[in-house]
């Protein structure tokens, strides 16, 4: 065993020993130089796609400077030393320009890499003079034959003839990814590979992760070990970050594995800001999603709940601030799309999204909400805007892409605190064929004056499993019977209910919400651990796994005091001033900061 360890450190140390900096500066540089130092640096893109990479190299742009074109590094590092793509100097960060070309990073068939440091931008023409900008050695179907026409991306990853592991992103600014199709409604295709759709005007990502497999060859590709930490995407056409592979339904037991997305910011993106479909293990902490499903530009997609999970296992989505989405369908701070199992949502603060706060499709397993706040959820109004569903509080379906709706198994939502500000009137619906719910201990908060707040619970197909939720005021809900269940009506006390941060929805003593919920079995959901009552609510309390839990998202017993100023709730509309979207990004880092305290 010694022996072994030694060699494996020889090994290590022999390769970061033949490792290569290649250093890179547009005002100083020379194609002619070795690039080797900062003081005989490389100048071009195309001198540095020309370089042969080895496990540990590094390829280093100096900071401020700018390059127009597709970055396109060859060759793969190993777990112990990757290949990293980073900066040298002090400065602002050195930007790539995609320049029209179908993104301004791309790894194709590669692996074991580091990319950190850089911003990245991509919105210009795909032709210049006529002639389409691609790169020679990227050509397939399914990628435009590598031009920026129809789909543009920031950073692209692909596996078209392996699988492919450890992809790190990090410290990275993502901004104006737009394609530029030749028909703005839509171009057609010829492309003929499974799983192909027609790609229309907002097809621009942040960063897509995409395998190709094929199926009637049965070779089949995953990309697993991600990590992005530390990233802002924003002015998008579509997703911030989309994980999707490629191949048809046969792709389904080929997951993408290990992705985590943490402490980046995602703002003003035309659909959603993270998408993991077909993936496993997938865990997404510590992000600000702010103003998904945006409209801003034509070239957007106009709508996008934060984030959503799409046939996709092990998924834990936490810690988040998820606040301003936008569209006609969807646009929850989180929603839980159809065919996924074990995905728990908890401690998010979700604020202001226009579809609602909670929404479960159909054919999930073991999957739901708890220990989240939600304020100002669900201001849709159908038929407003070409909306096409009003806002809700909590919307659970049974749809899955077929007619005839697929019920989930073992789908739950407790201890979360709701507040509706009197200005909307969000449902609550458990829709047909919907399978199994369980809906306790939940605190929603309606402030007087507005609309009565609806509720429909179907009788076919759905098997309930309600009790202990407190509406408050009880005149405002127009209950089904089965929500009355134990229900509590008493004003709950919190400590400053129409605050706009989450730290204010802590219950005050003497509230009838303390030690008022039912104990939730912790075999109920998979990824609970065994832990009744979830072991830990939204501001990181222990709570008793014996005893009857606080309704809500609060459940310790602090000496808090009342604050006497109410604060409205201000309903957040688009298009925004930039002065105003540095606003949000401040309360976005309040936000952040309430969960850490």
């Amino acid at each position: 065993m010694v022996k072994y360890l030694v060699s494996v450190l020889l090994l290590s140390t022999s390769i970061l020993a033949h490792a290569i900096d290649y250093y890179i500066s547009q005002s100083s540089g020379n194609d002619n130089n070795n690039g080797l130092s900062s003081l005989s640096p490389f100048q071009s893109l195309t001198r540095v796609n020309s370089l042969s990479l080895s496990a540990g190299d590094s390829v280093l742009f100096k900071s401020g400077e700018r390059w127009e074109g597709m970055l396109w590094p060859k060759g793969s590092g190993t777990s112990n030393a990757p290949i990293t793509v980073s900066v040298y100097g002090s400065g602002t960060k050195p930007i790539i320009d995609g320049d029209g070309y179908q993104a301004s990073i791309l790894l194709f068939n590669d692996e074991h890499y580091v990319i950190s440091g850089l911003e990245l931008t991509n919105q210009a023409s795909h032709s210049s003079n006529g002639v389409t900008k691609k790169l020679g050695g990227f050509g397939n179907c399914e990628n435009s034959w590598g031009s920026g026409r129809d789909a543009r991306f920031g950073i692209k990853v692909v596996a078209s003839n392996r699988s492919l592991e450890q992809f790190t992103f990090s410290d990275l600014a993502i901004h104006n990814i737009f394609p530029t199709p030749d028909n703005p409604e839509g171009v057609g295709t010829s492309c003929t590979m499974q799983g192909h759709n027609t790609i229309l005007k907002n097809q621009g990502y942040g960063i897509k992760i995409e395998s190709q497999s094929n199926a009637s060859a049965n070779n089949f590709f995953t990309i697993s070990d991600i990590v992005m930490d530390n990233i802002t995407v924003s002015q998008t056409g579509h997703y911030g970050v989309w994980i999707k592979p490629r191949g048809g339904s046969a792709t389904a037991l080929y997951k993408h594995d290990n992705i985590t997305v943490r402490n980046s910011l995602f703002l003003n993106t035309g659909g959603a800001g993270f998408v993991p479909t077909r993936a496993s293990n997938v865990l997404v902490e510590n992000n600000t999603f702010d103003g998904t499903g945006a409209s801003l530009d034509p070239r957007m997609y106009g709508r996008g709940s934060g984030t959503w999970p799409f046939d996709s296992d092990n998924v834990v989505i936490q810690n988040n601030v998820l606040m301003n989405a936008k569209g006609s369908l969807d646009s929850y701070g989180v929603h839980i799309d159809y065919n996924n199992t074990n995905v728990l949502v908890q401690y998010n603060f979700s604020y202001n999204n226009e579809g609602g706060f909670a929404q479960i499709l159909g054919a999930n397993v073991n999957s739901g909400y708890r220990y989240n706040i939600s304020v100002a959820d669900g201001s849709r109004v159908k038929g407003v805007n070409g909306a096409t569903a009003d806002g809700r509080i909590i919307n659970v379906s049974s749809y899955c892409n077929n007619g005839e709706g697929c019920p989930s198994t073992g789908s739950f939502i407790y201890n979360n605190t709701i507040y509706v500000p009197s200005s909307i009137s969000p449902k609550i619906t458990f829709q047909r064929v919907s399978g199994e719910i369980q809906f306790y201990n939940n605190l929603i908060y309606v402030q007087q004056g507005g609309s009565p707040i609806q509720t429909f619970l179907s009788n076919q197909g759905v098997q309930y499993d309600i009790g202990n939720n407190l509406f408050y005021p009880q005149s405002v809900f127009n209950l089904d019977q089965r929500l009355t269940n134990n229900a509590l009506y008493t004003d709950p006390k919190l400590q400053q209910p129409g605050a706009d941060w989450a730290s204010r929805y802590k219950l005050l003593s003497g509230s009838s919400a303390k030690n008022a919920g039912a104990v939730i079995a912790g075999s109920f959901d998979a990824l609970n651990y065994g832990q009744n009552n979830g072991g830990v609510d939204f501001f990181g309390y222990a709570v008793s796994d014996s005893l009857p839990p606080h309704v809500g998202a609060y459940n310790a017993n602090e000496m808090l005091a009342a604050y006497s100023e109410t604060i409205e709730v201000p309903i957040l509309t688009f298009p925004l001033s930039s002065l105003l979207a540095g606003i949000l990004m401040t309360i976005a880092a309040r936000h952040k900061k309430d969960y850490q305290s």
